[in-house]
């Protein structure tokens, strides 16, 4: 499902990264964005899951079948919920950096 391809590719996106850059391994990701950029960033993994919630909704306003009902609540919550982590480390971002980076 897309929602999850959009979770994978945010994982690595640390803000923790942002405020402790010595604290990476060899095997971390490298660190490109700065406060503003991944912030920008976030806000788009967010956006994207948002039309993945609406156009479930609209798959459903189609079909009557409890099974499918069920599967567009599964996904508005699974799409929610990763909003939601991502909406944290947004405000993480926000509160600890300010308008340092901006």
């Amino acid at each position: 499902m897309l929602a999850h391809v959009v979770e994978m590719h945010q994982l690595d996106k640390d803000p923790e990264r942002l405020l402790h850059p010595g604290g990476s391994t060899a095997s971390s990701p490298e660190l490109t964005m700065n406060a503003f950029e991944l912030t920008r960033y976030l806000t788009y993994c967010s956006e994207m899951l948002a039309v993945l919630g609406n156009l479930a909704a609209l798959y459903a306003q189609r079909h009557d079948d409890p099974v499918a009902l069920d599967s567009v609540d599964a996904i508005e919550l699974l799409t929610t919920g990763i909003s939601q982590k991502i909406w944290q480390k947004m405000m993480i971002i926000n509160i600890t950096l300010g308008n340092q980076e901006r």
